[in-house]
């Protein structure tokens, strides 16, 4: 790509990484809203709208995170692996908010075995997704565009979103219990880090 090239596409991605972790934001309001409501037919349409966001979001932090992998140049096999690490946690995510707008749009408010196996997987594959998008991509992100376009400061923060990352993995092998708490960290740290990224880009790209 030639110099235009490289700044239009690291404008776009810029943009896209800012809009993907405002997005999820979004969603999250509203899922904190649906939890803390005791309409049904309220909670449907929150749940609704927060696993579309949610969907849209990840979809958008996907298209981010391999935008960034190609602007890494010097340490390709890195930029790479950091791409397979988006692609796959994009995937993993889409299947586990389907499952619960399965749950929510078609399942009956009773609870069942059924429904219990169900929202345990959707649980597990979020939660595995979240951490290589927001654990795992930054750090191998980080570590593919130092002395490109990732400055000592984004770096750093990386290692923090693959600490919180780790502590995620931790609280769902020891039951889920710690998901809600120490787990969750990886949440404002992870989309935090996605957001600073775009507007690294945005910078970047406009020299």
């Amino acid at each position: 790509m030639n110099t235009e090239n490289i700044k239009t596409t690291t404008q776009i991605g810029g943009y896209i990484a800012i809009s993907g972790g405002v997005t999820m934001l979004i969603g999250a309001v509203l899922d904190t809203l649906a939890a803390s409501s005791d309409v049904a037919g309220e909670i449907n349409r929150l749940a609704v709208a927060n696993l579309t966001l949610w969907i849209i979001g990840v979809l958008l932090l996907g298209a981010a995170g391999t935008v960034m992998a190609n602007l890494c140049v010097e340490q390709r096999a890195m930029a790479q692996i950091a791409a397979f690490s988006y692609a796959t946690g994009v995937s993993l995510a889409i299947t586990a908010f389907v499952a619960w707008l399965a749950l929510v749009v078609q399942v009956a408010p009773e609870t069942d075995l059924v429904t219990e196996v169900i929202d345990w997987f959707a649980s597990r594959a979020d939660w595995t997704a979240t951490i290589l998008i927001i654990g795992t991509g930054p750090v191998l992100l980080a570590r593919a565009g130092r002395g490109e376009w990732v400055p000592t400061w984004l770096a750093h923060w990386s290692i923090l979103a693959a600490i919180t990352g780790l502590l995620t993995a931790v609280a769902m092998l020891t039951g889920g219990a710690g998901l809600l708490s120490y787990g969750f960290l990886i949440v404002p740290v992870g989309i935090g880090w996605m957001i600073a990224a775009g507007v690294v880009l945005l910078r970047h790209g406009g020299k």
